[in-house]
C-alpha cells in the first residue's frame, strides 16, 4: 500500500501546515472577532467601510456614470431574503495552455435563508474557447439550505482538450513535453449535513471519463509511456466527505476557514476500469490584517495522495487540476504529475481605494510531487506574483481578479479569475 510509504511526508507536512495556519489564527481571532451575538454580527462582506460611510462602487456603477444611465432600481447594499445576484462577464482572457481565448463566466450568488444568518450558495459558470482549440465548459456550485443544515457541492465539465504533459514527479522537464488531445467529462456531486454545529458529513458520487485521447507529438518513450497509454479511461466511485466551512460569503472570504477532507473509492461495479483509491485534503484559513481594515491574509493547504490502486495517468494529481484549476498559477496547467501532491499558498488582499472598487494582492506558493518510483518528495516548486482586484459585483462581493506570476524554470504567466482564487 502506498499509504504506508507516505505516511512520514504527510505527517511532516501537515504539521508544518497547522504551525504555519493555527498558532497565528488563535492570536489574530481574539484580536479580530466581537463577542458572538447575531443580531449584532459583523457582516463578513463587509462592504461598507467601518471608519467611512464611503459608497461601494462596482464595475456597474462605472458603466452607469460613463454611459450616464440611471439606475432604475434603488442601489443598496442591504441583502433581502430570496434575492438572487446574477452576474454575467464575457470577455477576452489569456493563460499559459490555451493562448488567448472568449469566455463567458457568470456568478449567480443567493441566500435561502435569512441573510444575517445564512451562508451565501453561489453557482459559477465558464465557457472558454481558446486559439488553440480548446473548448472548456464547467459549473460548479455551493448551495446552502436554510439553517445552513446541508450543503450540496456539485462540479460538473465538459472538455475538448489540448494540454500537455510533462511525465511523473518533480524532476520532469519540460523538455519532456508530450502534446495529447481529448474529451473530457466530469461529474461530481455530493451533499453533506450537520452533524454537531459547523461540522458536516456526506457521501457523493464522481465520475471522471477521459476520451478519444490521442497523441499530437509523436509517441516519444516517457513517463506517461511507461505508466500506459490508454484511448479510454473511466473513473467512477463513491466518496466519503467531511467538512467544515465558517465562510459567510465564498465570493471573497474574510475570516473563517474552509475543511474539506474527502476519501474516494473507485470500484468497477460502478463502471471503474480499475478499483483504486484517493483522498484529498483542502484547508483554507483567512484573517483580516489588521484587524479593523478590509484587507485579507489567506492560507490555503492542499493534499491530493493516491492510497491504493493504480488511477489513469489523467485523473492523477497535478499542477493546475484542483476544484477551480488555480493551483500553481505561475505554472501551465499539467506541469507536474505524479501519483501524490502537497500543495501551500498564501495570498494577502489589499484594497487600493476606499469605495471598494479596486484592490490588489500579493501571492506565493510551493508545491511538491512525489517520485513515481520511490513514492518520495525529493522537490519544491515555488513561485509568487501579484494582481489586481476589481469590484464585478458588489452585492454578491465578487471581484474580478487578474493576477501574473513566476515560478522556477522560467515559469510565467497570467490568471483570470471571477471570484477570489481561493
Amino acid at each position: 500500500m502506498r499509504l504506508a510509504a507516505l505516511r512520514k511526508n504527510i505527517f511532516l507536512l501537515i504539521s508544518l501546515s497547522i504551525l504555519l495556519t493555527y498558532p497565528s489564527s488563535v492570536i489574530l481571532h481574539a484580536q479580530a472577532t466581537a463577542p458572538h451575538d447575531s443580531s449584532k454580527q459583523i457582516k463578513d462582506s463587509a462592504l461598507v467601510s467601518q471608519n467611512k460611510k464611503v459608497p461601494q462602487k462596482d464595475l456597474g456603477d462605472v458603466f452607469k456614470k460613463i454611459f450616464r444611465v440611471k439606475p432604475s432600481f434603488e442601489d443598496t447594499l442591504i441583502k433581502k431574503d430570496g434575492v438572487f445576484y446574477f452576474l454575467v462577464l464575457p470577455g477576452v482572457s489569456y493563460s499559459i495552455l490555451t493562448g488567448f481565448k472568449a469566455l463567458a463566466a457568470t456568478s449567480l450568488s443567493f441566500n435561502l435563508g435569512k441573510t444575517d444568518s445564512a451562508n451565501t450558495s453561489t453557482v459559477l459558470g465558464l465557457a472558454e474557447y481558446g486559439q488553440n482549440g480548446q473548448l472548456i465548459t464547467s459549473v460548479i456550485s455551493s448551495i446552502w439550505s436554510r439553517k445552513n443544515k446541508i450543503n450540496f457541492l456539485g462540479d460538473w465539465r465538459y472538455y475538448d482538450y489540448a494540454s500537455y504533459t510533462y511525465g511523473m514527479g518533480g524532476h520532469s522537464s519540460k523538455g519532456n513535453s508530450d502534446l495529447i488531445f481529448y474529451d473530457y467529462l466530469r461529474i461530481s456531486q455530493l451533499a453533506v449535513t450537520q452533524i454537531i454545529p459547523e461540522f458536516m458529513a456526506g457521501i457523493g458520487y464522481n465520475f471522471d471519463y477521459h476520451w478519444h485521447i490521442r497523441d499530437g507529438s509523436g509517441t516519444p518513450q516517457n513517463d506517461y509511456t511507461q505508466y500506459g497509454r490508454t484511448e479510454k479511461s473511466n473513473s467512477s466511485g463513491l466518496s466519503l466527505n467531511i467538512l467544515s466551512d465558517t465562510r459567510r460569503n465564498p465570493n471573497n472570504p474574510q475570516r473563517g476557514h474552509l475543511t474539506n477532507l474527502a476519501f474516494r473509492q473507485n470500484i468497477t461495479f460502478l463502471g471503474s476500469d480499475k478499483n483504486w483509491q484517493s483522498m484529498f485534503l483542502d484547508y483554507r484559513r483567512y484573517f483580516r490584517i489588521p484587524a479593523r481594515s478590509r484587507n485579507v491574509l489567506a492560507i490555503w493547504n492542499y493534499y491530493w495522495f493516491t492510497l491504493d490502486g493504480i488511477p489513469p495517468y489523467f485523473d492523477l494529481p497535478s499542477t493546475g487540476w484542483d476544484t477551480y484549476s488555480n493551483s500553481g498559477r505561475q505554472f501551465i496547467q499539467s506541469r507536474y504529475r505524479s501519483t501524490n501532491m502537497m500543495y501551500l499558498e498564501t495570498e494577502y488582499r489589499f484594497m487600493i481605494t476606499n469605495n471598494g472598487l479596486l484592490g490588489g494582492l500579493v501571492f506565493a506558493n510551493l508545491q511538491s510531487f512525489s517520485e513515481w518510483r520511490t513514492n518520495k518528495f525529493e522537490t519544491i516548486a515555488p513561485g509568487a506574483g501579484i494582481g489586481i482586484r476589481i469590484k464585478a459585483n458588489k452585492h454578491a462581493d465578487t471581484n474580478l481578479v487578474l493576477s501574473y506570476g513566476v515560478g522556477i524554470n522560467g515559469a510565467r504567466g497570467f490568471l483570470f479569475n471571477l471570484g477570489e482564487t481561493f
